[in-house]
Parts: structure tokens; C-alpha cells; sequence
């Protein structure tokens, strides 16, 4: 049955009509948030005219059944060797894909569906693609073993994620101490106790679209702060992606998509929760805090707070993504997995540079260890 699923691969000529189909395609399938309208109709709204995107259907028969939206970038490999690149949902250059797209895959589709990523390997390995290279960003899907039956060449970079089961947790009484672990209550509730000693401990979600972007602009200037702090780079880098979220947050709270959510104590200010939502699935996308007082813990305080409110909504699960620390390891009850891949069709120059790559890392580690 899968060889029946073809791709089709066209420029757009009309955002109007591509959002009529990509809608049509999302109300059958079980895509995530990053493949639903919202989220890909104001990236293609937002894009500089000099980025040219194009439709990737999925194809069943000559009918339509998923999209996705490619990019084509041409780059010299070495300064020498032009290599023509493939992006799927995004555009190869930093300043656009600073977004971070996750859960990556294709309208129409639930990401773990292997069915349109086996169509984009057979369209891509055929060379119909007109493409050196395919960059997939963010998927749950493990391609592996279908990338090296087609004799592509893979490279891929894992990324341990993790996620709460809101409704397991209900089963439990929808307090968030039944899933942590004695250490960690404890370190809740003193974090608890010096909070309350400002005021009450409060999580509220923005009402309107003016109070979500005032909140917005609230959690970039904490969240900046406090990267800069421990010199590390934020996520406000490229001044497209506050562009992307100032309209995503405009269009998306109304629909009740997306939700910012301030922590306070009393009148203090202490950070905010950037999430979205759909199907039940709450993603915990971005946060900026008052972090300077160790002692405080305001991003443990919050999700503490937001996992037992989106439980008690009825929600099914409270997803903190891609990115292990701490405080994801303490909540999560499950634990997935991430994947980046780069995807090469077997050309000639790709295993010579394989080769030159291994033999180089064998030299270097010769060097380091000349007894072994």
C-alpha cells in the first residue's frame, strides 16, 4: 500500500489556497501543533520575499492526503562543491529557523506515521527531488533503517525529550508530588514556602491578545536576562522570531491555541510560560524567569503549578519537549526521543567526504592516544 503514496512538489502561488487544502488535510489527521495551521501559516506569512517555499503533498492515488512545505537553499560544501539542500518546514537559515521547530512532520499525518516519511525517502533517493541533501528537523519518527534500505546516507543527531501524563496524574489525585520524587517535593515545597513569604503564590493565564503580548514581551525580557547572565545564547537572537510570535500570539490566543501564563507572589513579578495547545497535548514552548535568587526556583514553582491546572483541565498530556535538565528529568514520566536528520543521497563525493572524515578522526585520535 505505501508504494502507492507518491509526492508532489509545486510552487506556491496562493497562501489562500494552500491554507484551504492544508486545512482540509489537518481536520483527518493527528498532526502536532508545529504541522497545524497556526503554527505554518504564520511562518509563510512571515517570511522575507526573498525565501521561496513550495507545497510537498503527500499523494494517494492522485489525491491529496498530507502536506508539507519545502525549501530549496543552494550551499558550497567546503567553498567548493555546490550542494543543493531540502528543507522540510523550514528554510536552511538561521535567522528564520531560530524557531525551533519540534515535532516536525507533515498535515495529515500523526508524526509517528511512518507512511509520508517513507513517500518523501522513495521521491527523494529517485532524485525526483532535485536535491543533494534533505534536512528534517525535530521528528519522532526513527528513519533510520528505512534511510539505509534506500542506500541513502544518513546523519542524525538524537535529543532526549520528555513529557507528563496529565492523565495518569489525575488518576492520582492531580497533585504534581505524586509524580516527583521525595528530594524533589521537598525542594517544591521550601521553594513554595519562601515565594509565599512575598504573597500569594499565583499562576494566571492572559485573557486577551493585548495581555498575552504585553506578557510576551515580559517573559523575552526575563528569559534574555537571565541567559545573558550565564552567558549562554537566548532565543531572541533574530528579530524574526519575535515578528513570528507577536502574530502567532495574536492569531492563536482568540482560538485558545496558545496561552501565557505569569507566576507571581503578592505584587512580585516572577516569570512566564509561553505554551500551546491542541488535541489535548499542552507544549511547554518557552519560559523567561526571575532566576537570580537560586533559592526562589520560579521555572520549578510554575510547571509544578501549570501541570496540576492543565490536568484539572482534563488535558491529556504536558509535553516540555526536546532538551534534558533537571526540572523536565524531576516532572516527566515519560521519556522519548528527538531526531535532526540529514539525509544524503549516495553520491560519489558524499562517502569520499565520509571517509576523509573518518580517517581524520582516526589521525586526531592516534595522535591524542600514540599507545593505543
Amino acid at each position: 500500500m505505501n508504494g502507492s503514496f507518491s509526492i508532489a512538489l509545486s510552487e506556491i502561488s496562493s497562501i489562500e489556497e494552500v491554507a484551504r487544502q492544508w486545512r482540509q488535510f489537518d481536520r483527518v489527521g493527528a498532526g502536532s501543533f508545529f504541522t497545524s495551521w497556526s503554527w505554518i501559516g504564520t511562518w509563510l506569512a512571515c517570511l522575507p520575499a526573498s525565501v521561496t517555499p513550495y507545497l510537498l503533498r503527500i499523494e494517494f492515488g492522485g489525491q491529496g492526503c498530507g502536506a508539507a512545505i519545502a525549501v530549496r537553499r543552494d550551499v558550497r560544501r567546503l567553498g567548493i562543491a555546490r550542494t543543493r539542500y531540502l528543507h522540510l518546514n523550514e528554510t536552511g537559515d538561521p535567522q528564520f529557523d531560530c524557531l525551533t521547530i519540534e515535532h516536525n512532520g507533515f498535515a495529515g499525518f500523526a508524526p509517528e506515521d511512518p507512511t509520508p516519511w517513507q513517500a518523501l525517502l522513495d521521491w527523494f533517493g529517485s532524485g525526483a527531488a532535485q536535491a543533494d541533501e534533505l534536512s528534517i528537523s525535530g521528528v519522532t519518527c526513527d528513519i533510520d533503517a528505512p534511510c539505509r534500505s534506500r542506500s541513502l546516507l544518513p546523519s542524525d543527531r538524537e535529543i532526549s525529550a520528555y513529557r507528563v501524563d496529565l492523565a495518569a496524574l489525575r488518576a492520582t489525585g492531580g497533585k504534581v508530588g505524586a509524580i516527583l520524587s521525595a528530594n524533589s517535593r521537598q525542594q517544591l515545597s521550601r521553594s513554595m514556602r519562601v515565594l509565599a513569604e512575598s504573597g500569594p503564590v499565583r499562576l494566571v493565564a492572559a485573557e486577551t491578545v493585548e495581555e498575552a503580548l504585553t506578557f510576551f514581551e515580559a517573559l523575552k525580557r526575563l528569559h534574555i536576562r537571565s541567559w545573558t547572565r550565564r552567558g549562554q545564547h537566548h532565543g531572541f537572537i533574530y528579530p524574526f522570531v519575535g515578528q513570528f510570535h507577536r502574530n502567532l500570539i495574536a492569531h492563536g490566543v482568540p482560538r485558545k491555541e496558545v496561552e501565557l501564563l505569569r507566576l507571581t507572589a503578592g505584587t512580585r513579578e516572577l516569570g512566564y510560560l509561553y505554551n500551546f495547545s491542541r488535541d489535548g497535548v499542552i507544549y511547554a514552548y518557552q519560559s523567561g524567569f526571575d532566576d537570580e535568587d537560586r533559592r526562589l526556583r520560579p521555572g520549578y514553582v510554575a510547571h509544578a503549578l501549570a501541570i496540576e491546572q492543565f490536568a484539572a483541565s482534563g488535558a491529556a498530556s504536558y509535553d516540555l519537549m526536546a532538551g534534558a535538565n533537571r526540572l523536565k528529568q524531576s516532572f516527566a514520566t515519560e521519556h522519548y526521543t528527538m531526531r535532526w536528520y540529514r539525509l544524503q543521497r549516495p553520491l560519489l563525493r558524499f562517502k569520499a567526504e565520509k571517509l576523509a572524515r573518518a580517517a581524520k578522526r582516526h589521525f586526531v585520535t592516534s595522535r591524542e592516544n600514540p599507545d593505543r
